[in-house]
């Protein structure tokens, strides 16, 4: 048994975090399923026309796809942007680094015993 667990177990806290977000994705997209399919089928009856699956998986597929185009473009966005900051971000670091080093090394010369002359 690795780490004292139980070979289930240590599956289970390796992967855990996975099978949760795939459930959560699973159960969004089934919520976004029905709620399509319920307002779908009032459109229909509305306009007294039948429910037919294929013109429904066409609307289903479609808004899914033009959601996950939006996110995507989203998150490469923040990406990008993140990237720009971080060169911004530790550069200032660096500075402060470099300036903190600078004030150690000047209290270390001072500390430091002068050699004794020869």
């Amino acid at each position: 048994m690795a780490g004292g667990y139980p070979p289930a177990m240590t599956h289970m806290r390796r992967w855990g975090a996975v099978y949760i977000l795939v459930l959560l994705f699973v159960g969004s997209w089934l919520g976004q399923f029905f709620t399509q399919m319920a307002e779908f089928t009032s459109t229909q009856q509305q306009h007294g026309q039948p429910f037919v699956w294929g013109e429904y998986l066409h609307d289903f597929f479609a808004s899914t796809f033009e959601n996950w185009q939006s996110e995507w473009l989203q998150l490469i966005f923040q990406a990008i942007l993140l990237l720009g900051a971080k060169h911004w971000l530790f550069k200032v670091d660096a500075e402060d680094l470099e300036r903190i080093e600078a004030k150690i090394d000047r209290i270390t010369e001072r500390l430091t015993p002068a050699p004794p002359p020869h």
